[in-house]
């Protein structure tokens, strides 16, 4: 380490599924790069992918914490889904701020995704210098765009007081419903006082937000956080460790680009997904790669034009793909983007739906909300024949490939609270 470089430890709080860690290990890598010296932590499952990159890693609870909470059905429901996260994260806060305190000493630096709660309540408690990483537009719910939900979009224009009141609505009856007793009862035991407006106001740091998305994906708005920043997307990029399977490999080569399927790395419920995707692709000259850690939720007998695989590299397969059908989590989405291919985005729960609306008006994807097998194929050979499309997704690669060092101009932020 270079004289005069800052000794504190920067922790780094990463919960959520892969769409989440990744980027935190990309920001967490490069902050080690500038020399300091980083604590990673994270759900036990993630261990062996952090311990990949270099990174000290802590454990927030054991891989079968989060195997069982992906085994949860409600956490993909489009309108339960919010209720039944909570409750696995309520169970898990306790842990994960017992472990956090334990790590934290006075002058430490704490950086965490949005649903990194306990840092927030460290941050309260001892005055822990703390910032928020946003990984998803969806997360502001700001009343001047709010939030895309499973009915849709609000009207566009539709006046800023209903829009008020609609946020007011959904922070009271829904977010805060679901989760500010459970909270405040927490809170209490650590000698904090109750709060409300929890998801749409208290989770931002006062100290410093980072928007990990830029300006043109979602734009400034009014009522945000007035410490935040839009950045650009912080890409995760395996590098040297992890390659394309030897089995997918041969795949590739033995005929025409295929479309990649997935349903996200936490979907341990999508048979309803891939059975539909294979009879898009059934009879069909189009070939196909189903990307599913989930072998049960595929149909057992699958056509010689798909090809399995529990698990690729997005980075070094997407490039290689004709287009990419996808659940619309923010990960998938960007590197779908990165590679220049068109999407088609069937949204389950959470932030899915406003990332599907904001891709599809870029030009570069279109949405579907039923699982109907025809339309699915009408709309792949549609991405795939029309040329605006493809101008559309070329020129959206080409903006990511100029928003320059990302994860440098993310990490130099967040060492502006040294």
């Amino acid at each position: 380490m270079n004289p005069g470089t800052p000794t504190r430890k920067i922790i780094v709080l990463a919960l959520g599924s892969d769409g989440d860690i990744n980027p935190m290990i990309a920001i967490a890598t490069q902050l080690q790069m500038q020399g300091r010296k980083v604590e990673f932590l994270a759900s036990g499952y993630f261990e062996e992918r952090v311990n990949q990159a270099g990174l000290d890693f802590c454990p927030v609870g054991d891989r079968s914490l989060y195997e069982r909470a992906l085994k949860q059905k409600d956490v993909w429901h489009p309108y339960n889904a919010f209720k039944a996260m909570w409750k696995i994260m309520s169970e898990s806060i306790p842990i994960t701020y017992e472990v956090l305190k334990s790590r934290y000493a006075p002058g430490d630096l704490v950086v965490g995704t949005s649903l990194a709660l306990a840092a927030r309540m460290l941050q309260e408690k001892s005055g822990a210098k703390f910032v928020s990483v946003h990984l998803q537009p969806s997360i502001t719910i700001s009343a001047y765009t709010p939030p895309v939900g499973p009915p849709g979009a609000l009207p566009k224009g539709l006046p800023l007081p209903l829009k008020q009141l609609y946020v007011n609505m959904l922070d009271r009856f829904l977010l805060d419903a679901a989760c500010r007793d459970d909270l405040n009862r927490f809170r209490q035991t650590i000698g904090l006082p109750p709060i409300k407006s929890i998801f749409t106001k208290w989770i931002h740091s006062p100290d410093l937000v980072i928007m990990a998305w830029p300006e043109w994906f979602a734009p400034p708005q009014p009522d945000w956080p007035e410490n935040s920043l839009c950045t650009a997307f912080p890409v995760f990029e395996h590098g040297s460790t992890a390659e394309i399977s030897e089995e997918t490999a041969a795949f590739l080569k033995a005929g025409s680009a295929p479309i990649i399927f997935t349903a996200g790395s936490a979907m341990a419920q999508g048979a309803e997904h891939f059975s539909c995707a294979a009879e898009a692709l059934r009879n069909q000259p189009l070939r196909g790669i189903f990307v599913c850690k989930f072998r049960e939720t595929l149909p057992s007998n699958l056509p010689p034009n798909i090809h399995h695989s529990s698990y690729e590299p997005f980075d070094k397969l997407f490039p290689l793909a004709s287009a990419v059908q996808h659940h619309g989590g923010i990960g998938t989405s960007i590197q779908a983007m990165l590679a220049g291919k068109p999407q088609l985005v069937t949204p389950f729960a959470h932030d899915q739906f406003d990332n599907a609306v904001r891709l599809e008006e870029l030009g570069i994807a279109k949405t579907m909300r039923t699982k109907n097998s025809n339309l699915w194929r009408r709309k792949l050979m549609n991405l795939l024949a029309n040329p605006k499309t493809q101008v559309a997704c070329e020129q959206i690669k080409n903006r990511l490939l100029s928003d320059g060092r990302p994860i440098e101009t993310i990490t130099n932020q967040i060492l502006r609270l040294e």
